[in-house]
């Protein structure tokens, strides 16, 4: 349903935002995002510069994830046959998801919409970006065979369903395999390339938490969760509907200033943002708690819960990104694995005691726990460096075709970041190359034809927002 309403939403506005940039198209030209400045704002102190400019993400196939489980097969988002985990049991079915358009939380809601069955039902490793083609492993905990094998979710398609014992846990997974398309400006030198490549394999790359960990397209995810952390709810749900970035576009930035500027009144401010109901989607479902509880900030947070924990964890990933930076900079040896902000191992406060100090927070732990409706997980850890698994590479006409694997927890842009001066979004440069390319076929693991074929129309419709909707928003 949730999907269902997006869309809706996201109609309704573009008639509103197709009228307004026809009267105000100044309003719809963003600046050139420097990569560097967005990194800086995420933490990230230390990327490589002097490297040859890349655009990634153009279309959703250019961007393509799929989940290595535990014993190393790979879940492909064309379908090839992998070993079936835990079958011969009953209770559970199984199945293979692949999706495009659509993020893994959305798609478990609307297969609890459709079969009835409630979301901790729906058991996934991890959560796959929407923007992507990506493919995973999911359970359904007490469901009936025929009804996952009906399942008709748009943007989806459901493979290698079976029934057997168990579910799928939260990170049970190995890593993920990624096969990208960066298009260039220019062609790239094989020489450089290949010097990049075996720099990156003897070093290994620091494990940065990645741009779309921070919202899209302010990239502040991590100071609402610091607002929340260090001074509470109201901080926070400020935080989010008011706080201006430089990376979004100016009509949809001066409409969060009008609604700024009567903050107080959740009715007025809701008028303001009405006829925005994609953009502003958070925003709104949020004045409407504060309306009908009479300013009562908690429960304005506990109706966007889920964008709530992904602030908190936003906010820990600033944390761990301004720790890596510091250790690559000073050529420091870091614990292995290193412990998240938000884990109550008393080694945190060691880890990360500059931080702590800079920013006046001595018990992240203690700070979260009013916030009873946010799971962060158990003892959260990560690696600090990691080496990339380079499986192969190929330099077209467009730019770059390149598939890799890395661990769980780990960032495809976070390897991009240290073989491109990288940008995404909006504004598209003009030398932008448009064409489609099967980037599996290139490097010669599989094909995207029968993925095109069964969502093209959910791709295609991917591209006209894009193309129609420079603004799009949802810090997601």
């Amino acid at each position: 349903m949730a999907q269902v309403q997006d869309q809706n939403f996201w109609e309704r506005e573009q008639k509103v935002v197709q009228a307004a940039r026809e009267a105000e198209p100044e309003k719809f030209v963003g600046s050139v995002k420097d990569p560097y400045a967005v990194f800086e704002q995420i933490g990230i102190k230390s990327a490589p510069r002097d490297l040859p400019k890349g655009y990634f993400k153009y279309r959703p196939e250019d961007f393509i994830v799929e989940e290595v489980r535990p014993d190393g097969s790979v879940i492909t988002v064309d379908g090839q046959d992998v070993p079936r985990e835990m079958e011969g049991g009953e209770g559970t079915v199984y199945f293979d998801l692949t999706k495009v358009g659509v993020s893994t939380m959305d798609a478990g809601n609307r297969i609890s919409e459709i079969t009835g069955h409630p979301q901790k039902d729906i058991g996934y490793a991890g959560i796959k970006d929407a923007v992507a083609l990506t493919s995973q492993r999911m359970s359904l905990r007490s469901g009936i065979l025929n009804e996952v094998l009906m399942l008709q979710v748009p943007g989806t398609i459901v493979r290698n369903v079976y029934e057997g014992k168990g579910v799928v846990q939260i990170g049970g997974l190995k890593g993920n395999r990624f096969t990208l398309l960066i298009r260039t400006s220019e062609s790239l030198g094989q020489a450089r390339l290949d010097a990049r490549m075996a720099y990156i394999n003897s070093h290994g790359i620091m494990n940065y938490f990645g741009v779309q960990r921070f919202g899209t397209p302010r990239f502040l995810a991590h100071e609402f969760g610091r607002a929340m952390l260090l001074q509470g709810a109201e901080a926070g749900v400020k935080a989010y509907i008011t706080m201006e970035s430089p990376f979004e576009l100016p009509y949809f930035a001066q409409r969060r200033s009008q609604a700024t500027a009567v903050w107080g009144d959740w009715k007025k401010m809701a008028e303001v943002l009405a006829d925005l109901p994609y953009t502003f989607r958070h925003e709104l479902d949020m004045l409407e708690s504060l309306q009908k509880t009479g300013g009562h900030f908690m429960s304005a947070l506990e109706k966007v819960g889920q964008q709530g924990g992904m602030w908190v964890r936003a906010y820990a990933s600033y944390a761990a990104n301004e720790r890596l930076s510091q250790a690559e900079q000073n050529g420091e040896a870091l614990p292995d694995p290193m412990p998240q902000l938000l884990n109550p191992d008393p080694s945190v406060l060691r880890v990360y005691a500059a931080f702590l100090e800079r920013e006046g927070l001595r018990n992240p732990m203690g700070s979260l726990k009013k916030y009873n409706f946010i799971r962060v997980g158990r003892n959260p850890t990560f690696v600090p460096v990691i080496r990339p698994e380079v499986h192969g590479y190929k330099i077209i006409p467009e730019g770059l075709a390149i598939t890799f694997s890395l661990p769980k927890g780990a960032y495809a842009t976070t390897m991009l970041m240290y073989l491109f001066d990288t940008v995404t979004g909006y504004p598209v440069p003009e030398w932008l190359n448009p064409k489609f390319i099967d980037t599996k076929e290139v490097l010669g693991t599989g094909s995207l034809a029968q993925v095109r074929e069964l969502l093209g129309a959910d791709i295609e419709r991917m591209m006209a927002r894009k193309n129609e909707d420079a603004g799009e928003s949802g810090e997601e």
